[in-house]
């Protein structure tokens, strides 16, 4: 029997394209159009008679991952055939926007004069956005690599970009800055012959911007012009294509109410995110809907039983955000007088599966992935289908792929408690991690308690940032962080089972109605719940330099003051301290200090080097931070009464 052979497909940018995001439905957009191109990847490979390994469950277009596993000889050549299907499909996605945009904009009445938008200029951006705008890459293994070695050797393709730049001019988006504002040219109505041979001179002529007499308040009205009118257009097309009933009198602000959901009267976006934004209007869905089926013929099936699945599943994250039903996150409102809302956002992701599948022998490598990415799809699926139940009905998720997530919480009309949050994960490791079943691999979450006025840009990278605190730390953790409008943030990071009560239990070994987590365990010198005194003393002794690198004494003191002796003996017990791992490397338990070598890179267990890295200043020290940490990260995050507000 020959070697097997795989090959890993992958593109780019993936976490840029999300980032430059303001509101849900920008994410929604970039979350599910990044899926679409990975199913669209697997429908190429398996029209190809590709084995997909991973992901499994391809036929779902939400929450893929963008990195594809194939198994089979595949050559260059059908590399080739799949890219030219993604290329493709990105085009017929952006066409979708594109000709949508041009058949319902066409003239404008302003002054009682009736002028024509000109899309000559335009359509040469969209044209390098449609070829531009994603870079592909892959790596095909020889016979006998592993599954692991092909991975590796993919993200070297990656570190080797042949990536071209788009040139712009004229002003950036008001979204993200990044990119020019995309709008057609507003001329006087002419009557054109499209047949003249000299249409597409006279057309240039007309568009042709004169650097010498630029008119820079002209071309503002213009931009402001274009996107008042193609608001208005989206919220027509929403009544009229889901044909809703609406009262002459209440159906002119219905239109401004329905198409302000997709973009806001003053917003000037870019190429890229028009893209995101359309691609969430079910009267576009239904266009892409229509050329995928006529232009690429794509047979799309489910892995089990190789049944046709019904296409309207494309329309999926439309209808979930249909504005009549789905009330926009607003972060910031428009008027002073308007009440801003701190808000809570969480991004995850596993822990470790690259050092399980390195644990798992050749033989078994392709059929274990298989398995664990069936897994993972499943449990986020569930993760969306069950939201309002986990969340118990305060936020969103906004996608939920796998292994990895993304999340806001809050509550429409009022400022959800900072408590109330916190609250949502003290379950989260034994009731949703760990449902239906334990996990090969742990999970870890960075948590972002953002203030009202921090860009949502910003909330987002604070967000990788929490999450990659909570790994480099040590993995199977969260990362909280309070991020205050102007930037500052504190972040405290601990492990799961300082949170959740049933994996406390099996650590302390105390009946499961007994156990109350570190934050439960809270009691201020009044016996109340107040973390102000927590926070006062730490504060206090901070300015009086009382925390130093030689002892944590008064860390553990404070602990005991206001946690009880119990929780200080958990915390001041070592084997809490530090990571414990099995033979294969894979880690059996998460310490409140993560790592030994994050202090000594060349830590090996040994009683010797243990007993040396436990009365290490920098360990101490940073013990200490960890206790610091804990008020300040807490005094926040359990205060119902809007103290947030004052930073």
């Amino acid at each position: 029997m020959s070697a097997k052979r795989y090959t890993v497909i992958t593109f780019a940018p993936v976490q840029g394209f999300i980032e430059k995001s303001r509101k849900l439905r920008d994410l929604y957009g970039s979350s599910y159009i990044l899926s679409f191109l990975s199913w669209i990847i697997c429908q190429a490979a398996l029209k190809l008679k590709c084995s997909v390994v991973s992901p499994a469950l391809p036929n779902l277009t939400q929450g893929m991952p963008n990195q594809i596993i194939l198994e089979g000889e595949i050559s260059k050549q059908e590399i080739k055939q799949i890219k030219s299907l993604f290329d493709k499909a990105w085009e017929l996605l952006a066409d979708s926007c594109q000709q949508w945009i041009e058949k319902r904009i066409t003239t404008i009445n302003e002054g009682g004069k009736e002028q024509q938008w000109y899309y000559y200029n335009w359509r040469k951006d969209w044209k390098l956005w449609k070829k531009y705008s994603w870079e592909f890459f892959y790596a095909i293994g020889e016979a006998g690599e592993s599954i692991t070695q092909v991975r590796e050797r993919i993200n070297q393709v990656k570190n080797s970009r042949d990536w071209t730049g788009i040139n712009w001019q004229g002003e950036s988006s008001t979204l993200s800055g990044a990119d020019a504002i995309a709008y057609p040219i507003l001329r006087p109505k002419l009557d054109l012959d499209p047949s003249d041979p000299e249409y597409k001179q006279k057309i240039t002529e007309i568009c042709k911007i004169d650097p010498l007499n630029y008119n820079y308040q002209e071309e503002r009205a213009t931009v402001r012009s274009f996107y008042q009118q193609l608001s208005q257009k989206l919220g027509e097309s929403f009544i009229e294509f889901n044909q809703l009933t609406i009262k002459a009198e209440d159906k002119a602000e219905r239109i401004i109410e329905y198409g302000s959901s997709f973009i806001d009267l003053r917003e000037e976006l870019s190429t890229p995110e028009l893209i995101k934004r359309l691609i969430t209007h079910q009267a576009i869905v239904e266009n892409l809907r229509i050329s995928l089926r006529e232009q690429l013929e794509i047979e799309v099936s489910d892995d089990e039983n190789n049944q046709r699945i019904p296409d309207w599943k494309l329309s999926q994250v439309a209808e979930e955000l249909k504005p009549d039903s789905f009330r926009e996150l607003s972060r910031k409102k428009d008027k002073s007088e308007d009440e801003k809302y701190w808000t809570a956002w969480f991004l995850g992701d596993g822990d470790g599966a690259s050092k399980y599948f390195q644990s798992l022998t050749p033989e078994i490598e392709a059929e274990k992935l298989r398995e664990f990415s069936r897994e993972m799809r499943d449990w986020g699926r569930m993760l969306r289908r069950n939201q309002q139940q986990y969340l118990k009905g305060k936020g969103r998720m906004i996608y939920a792929g796998g292994d990895d997530f993304l999340g806001v919480l809050y509550e429409a009309d009022r400022q959800i408690p900072a408590l109330d949050c916190l609250e949502l994960f003290y379950t989260f490791k034994s009731e949703i991690w760990q449902t239906p079943q334990p996990k090969k691999i742990s999970a870890s979450v960075g948590f972002v308690w953002a203030g009202p006025q921090v860009p949502q840009r910003d909330v987002l990278q604070h967000c990788h940032a929490a999450e990659s605190s909570a790994k480099s730390t040590g993995r199977d953790r969260i990362a909280f962080r309070i991020l205050f409008n102007s930037g500052n943030y504190l972040e405290w990071v601990c492990p799961w089972w300082l949170l959740d009560r049933p994996e406390l239990a099996q650590i302390t070994a105390t009946p499961l109605e007994e156990v109350k987590n570190l934050i439960e365990s809270y009691q201020d010198r009044d016996k109340g719940n107040n973390w102000t005194h927590f926070y006062q003393d730490v504060a206090t002794l901070e300015s009086r330099h009382a925390f130093s690198d030689k002892s944590i004494d008064i860390a553990l003191g404070l602990i005991e003051i206001y946690f009880g002796s119990a929780w200080k003996e958990i915390i001041s017990d070592l084997n809490n301290w530090w990571n414990r791992y099995d033979k294969n490397e894979i880690q059996i338990f998460t310490g409140i200090l993560g790592d030994p070598k994050r202090f000594n890179p060349e830590y090996q267990e040994t009683p010797e080097l243990r007993a040396n890295l436990n009365h290490n200043p920098k360990v101490k020290q940073a013990f200490n931070n960890w206790a610091i940490n804990l008020a300040k990260v807490g005094f926040y995050l359990t205060d119902n009464y809007g103290r947030t507000n004052e930073r």
